[in-house]
Order: C-alpha cells, then sequence, then structure tokens
C-alpha cells in the first residue's frame, strides 16, 4: 500500500508502517519489525529515536561487533538484511538497497578470468553495480567508481564504502597486466589520505638554517645552553618535532602567509592562523596531536626567537585553551579502558594472540592474510607483556634489539632497545620466555618469510624489507583486534592496560608500572590515579555495606 504518512524518519516510522502494509506475508512482518527492534537494542535506543538513515547506521555499525551483543555472526548478518528490507519497503529509498543485480555477461568473463578467488571477490560489487548500469567493459570511467561508491553508501550498510570502490580500482589495474584482454583502461581514485604538507627543503634556506640550529639545542650538543632542554631529547623526539614545524609552516603557506623563520611561526595572529587552518582540515575537532604542535610551536617562541612575554602570553592562552578543550577527546583514551571492567572483554584480548595463532596453524596453505594474522598475533603479545610504544615495535630489528638465550630446555628472548631510540631517552629492557617465545619463533620461522620480498632484518617488515610504518602497523593491531572480539584497542592503549591490568592483582604498586613502561613516576601516577580512585570507591563501598549489615543485625 502507497506511504500516505510522508517517507519515515526513525524505525517507529518504519514499523507503523509494515504494521499498516497490505503486501506482506505475516511472518515476514513479523521478521522485518523484529529485526528493526533488534538493531535499535543494538544501539541501546527506543525505535523513534532510531534514524531511518543508512549512513546513520553505517557509522554505527563501523564500531558495533556481534560478539559484544551476545550475539552469533549469522545471526547479526540476518538482522542487518531485514533491516535494509524493512527500510527498502517503507520507500526511504527508491534504490535496490539489499544486494547488486548479477552480473552481465561480459563482466562475468571478465570475472571467471580473474586468478584469484580473493581479487575476484574485490571486483565482484563492482561489476554487478555495472551490469547494472548497464555498461560493458570498455565503458567503465573514473565516473564509474564515484558511482559505485555512492551507491555503496546509499543502498547498503558496508562500514567501509571508500575501502571497497579503493580495492575494486586497484585490482582492476592489476588485472591489466595478468588477464590477457582485459580493457586497456587505468582507472583513478583520490588516495586515502592525501599529503598537504610541503617538504622542509622548499622552504627557504634562513627557515631551514633556523629548524636545524632548534633541533641542535634539542640534542643538548652544549651542555651550558640554558635555554636547552633540562634533558636532551631523542632522535624519535627531535624527528617529531622537525615535522610539527613543517606542518605549521605549510599551513601558514597554504593560508597565504610567507614564511622565512621560525620567527614567522611564532607572530600571534599566523600562530592562530597556522592553528585554525589544521582545525579547520580536522572539522574543528581539537585534539592531542593538535595541543602537542601548538605546545611544540611555543617553546620555540620562549627559547628560540625569544619573543616579549605579551606575545608569549597570547600563545600560553591559546595553548591553554587548546588543552581544555582537548580534554574531552582524552575521555576516548578512558571509554577505550573501560571496556575492560568487564572481565569477559579482557579475557578476550589476553586470548586474542593464541587465537589468532591457531587460525594460522591450520592446516593448508598460508597465504599473506594468514601470516598477517600471525603477526598482529606476536604484536600484541609483546605488547601485553611488554607494553613498549608502538614506534619502538614497529622498528624492531632482530639482529639490534633481540638477543636469544638457550638454557637447558628454556630458550628466553632479551628485548633491548637503547636510550636513543626511545621517546624519553630511557632505555628498555624486556624479557620473554614460554608460550610467548614459542609464538614469536613460530612467526619468525614460518609466517615472517611469507611477508618479506627482500632481505631484512625487521621483525615487522614490509615486502620492500623496510620496518612496517607504525601507524599501518598500529591499524592492523586495532582492525584485527575488533574483528575478532568487537573491542576497540589501539597500540598505545596498551601502556595504559598495562597499569590497569597491574592494579587488578597489585593493588597501589605504581612503581613497578613506571618501571616496566620506562616512566617517570609521576607521569605513571597521572593515569595510575584512576584505577586507584576505583579501588578506593570499592573499599569504600564495602564498609558502607559492612555497617549496614552490622546495624541492620543489632537492630
Amino acid at each position: 500500500m502507497p506511504n500516505t504518512t510522508g517517507t519515515p524518519t526513525t524505525f517507529a516510522d518504519i514499523i507503523e508502517y509494515l504494521e499498516a502494509e497490505d503486501g506482506l506475508t505475516k511472518i515476514r512482518r513479523r521478521d522485518l519489525i523484529s529485526a528493526l527492534r533488534t538493531m535499535a537494542r543494538f544501539f541501546h535506543k527506543e525505535l523513534d529515536q532510531v534514524p531511518a538513515n543508512t549512513e546513520w547506521l553505517r557509522q554505527r555499525l563501523r564500531r558495533f561487533h556481534p560478539r559484544q551483543a551476545g550475539v552469533s555472526d549469522k545471526h547479526f548478518a540476518n538482522v542487518k538484511s531485514a533491516v535494509i528490507a524493512a527500510i527498502k519497503r517503507a520507500g526511504v529509498t527508491n534504490k535496490r538497497v539489499d544486494a547488486f543485480p548479477n552480473m552481465s555477461k561480459a563482466f562475468q568473463e571478465l570475472y571467471d578470468a580473474v586468478p584469484d578467488r580473493l581479487l575476484g571477490y574485490k571486483l565482484s560489487r563492482f561489476f554487478r553495480h555495472c551490469s547494472k548500469q548497464g555498461l560493458e567493459p570498455k565503458d567503465v570511467t573514473d565516473s564509474t567508481v564515484s558511482e559505485f561508491e555512492d551507491d555503496l553508501i546509499k543502498e547498503t550498510l558496508h562500514k567501509e564504502p571508500s575501502k571497497v570502490a579503493r580495492e575494486a580500482v586497484l585490482t582492476w589495474n592489476k588485472m591489466k597486466s595478468v588477464v590477457p584482454g582485459w580493457p586497456d583502461i587505468t582507472l583513478r581514485r583520490v588516495a586515502a589520505r592525501v599529503r598537504w604538507t610541503i617538504p622542509l627543503e622548499q622552504f627557504p634556506e634562513t627557515l631551514q638554517s633556523d629548524v636545524d640550529a632548534w633541533c641542535e639545542r634539542l640534542r643538548m650538543s652544549d651542555l651550558f645552553d640554558e635555554d636547552a632542554p633540562v634533558r636532551a631529547c631523542s632522535p624519535v623526539t627531535i624527528k617529531h618535532r622537525r615535522f610539527q614545524i613543517r606542518m605549521m609552516a605549510s599551513a601558514l603557506v597554504l593560508s597565504g602567509i610567507e614564511v622565512r623563520s621560525l620567527s614567522d611561526l611564532v607572530v600571534p595572529d599566523n600562530f592562530r592562523q597556522g592553528i585554525q587552518f589544521m582545525l579547520d582540515r580536522q572539522e574543528g575537532r581539537v585534539t592531542e596531536a593538535l595541543f602537542g604542535l601548538a605546545s611544540g610551536i611555543k617553546a620555540i617562541a620562549r627559547h628560540y626567537v625569544k619573543v616579549g612575554e605579551e606575545e608569549l602570553n597570547q600563545l600560553r592562552r591559546i595553548c591553554t585553551r587548546l588543552d581544555q578543550t582537548a580534554d574531552r577527546y582524552r575521555k576516548k583514551n578512558k571509554d577505550r579502558l573501560d571496556q575492560f571492567d568487564d572481565p569477559r572483554n579482557l579475557m578476550l584480548l589476553l586470548m586474542l594472540p593464541a587465537h589468532l595463532a591457531a587460525k594460522f596453524r591450520k592446516p593448508g596453505p598460508r597465504p599473506r592474510s594468514a601470516s598477517l594474522l600471525m603477526q598482529t598475533a606476536i604484536a600484541l603479545e609483546i605488547l601485553l607483556y611488554c607494553p613498549m610504544r608502538i614506534g619502538n615495535l614497529a622498528r624492531l630489528d632482530m639482529e639490534r634489539h633481540l638477543r636469544w638465550i638457550n638454557e637447558k630446555r628454556e630458550t628466553r628472548l632479551i628485548i633491548n632497545i637503547p636510550a636513543e631510540e626511545v621517546k624519553n631517552n630511557t632505555p628498555l629492557r624486556y624479557e620473554l620466555s614460554g608460550q610467548s617465545v614459542n609464538l614469536i619463533k613460530d612467526y619468525l620461522d614460518c609466517a615472517r618469510p611469507v611477508l618479506l620480498g627482500a632481505a631484512s632484518t625487521a621483525v615487522f617488515p614490509r615486502q620492500d624489507g623496510c620496518a612496517r610504518n607504525p601507524n599501518d602497523l598500529s591499524q592492523q593491531i586495532k582492525r584485527h583486534c575488533f574483528d575478532s572480539t568487537g573491542l576497540i584497542v589501539s597500540a598505545h592503549l596498551f601502556r595504559s592496560l598495562a597499569s590497569k591490568i597491574h592494579n587488578l592483582v597489585n593493588a597501589g604498586d605504581a612503581v613497578t608500572i613506571s618501571h616496566v613502561l620506562g616512566d617517570r613516576i609521576g607521569t605513571v601516577m597521572k593515569s595510575y590515579a584512576q584505577f586507584e580512585q576505583k579501588n578506593a570507591l570499592d573499599h569504600y563501598q564495602a564498609s558502607v555495606n559492612h555497617v549496614r549489615g552490622h546495624l541492620g543485625n543489632a537492630t
């Protein structure tokens, strides 16, 4: 029956429509309505609070995992499918939302010629989209890709439509040199990340000289320089400071402001403009990284340019406001730690390395994807027992950092990271044995060679032999954690999680964590305090219960 009440805007509206619709069987109506109610429960919302909007649903489902809702993958998939069908039925969109049609004969022939099943899968949706549009393979263009991505956004609940479109393009282009007769068409697509910063080498030599001089101060090359830091900065930190300068200088140049020296970066009006440029790029979101950049530029103003007190105070006030605003976003780290208040979630994470390794060890061929699972397994194992920073983890080298010790029937692994490679210039030494060592040896012997395309001593190599980019490795860890457990876990979170885990067993022992993390006790206490507060509250509430019970019995 026609929708006379207008297009539904919420799940409640869709249910009202379905209850009045004549073209549904009793069972089908029940199933569709049940799916809508179930999806709303997943989000802990009332039906009238859930928009009938696929983009809204997609964004929420990216952070949702069936394991966290206590349902099977199959049940979750059935619910999603039924919700999409209900949205379509209610006329929220005129497009097909349940699936793309079958491939045309021409695209089916191309699909059948793809030699690898996984590569074929990456093209299947795209080919079905092209077939729906009545296109021939020779008619495919960059516009076709854009329309495909738009269809994915509007018609499906796929979590990463841009990624699907990007992989289709990459696979299409790859098949040109693999499959005879493949259309001689190279598809292009804007990269997921567009680099906007300008290399320092392209700036005037006066700025480059300033940057070099400032970095020398950070190295504390002159012990008697009163403006140098109390402790020399590590090479990793200095590299980061150089990049912060590059970002600020690039932001100013792209805003139409000439930059010839570090002095130009710390003029209050320029400082505001640079910060605003970066805020605009991240949709007004103040992050820890932006606050850190502003603080780094402020240090240049104070110790290198030596601006007047009034100008310095202007920069200080901006940094203070950024710090206070960033506090709202630091809540994200706390929320992620709160996942582990549930012992089941903590157990899922603690058992995940063994779980991923078991998948890798299954009989049969071991493709690259399985080897990446094993790589994630040992990355997690190391982070759990040796909670180092992701930069140090990604740059681990078998010759420079690992030392194997064989004693009788036991093999131990020593990980030594020298001070100059650590952010706070504190050397790190960890020792692993037992299951952890067995896991790492399996990875080095069986999985790492599959991932390696050139000679390398990197523990986590790229195909060209260089060490993995820390951000790429962190994203891999985050993705596999979520896919397997539904938990949102970044590599950096393991340093905070170390405090949480240790506090469960040894409440109040912040000194141990200080040594494990290689951080000063004052730094550790800032994060450790939240766990101590919870312990204190538990003890206090236990006291209330004790007194309440005692007085109750007395009366």
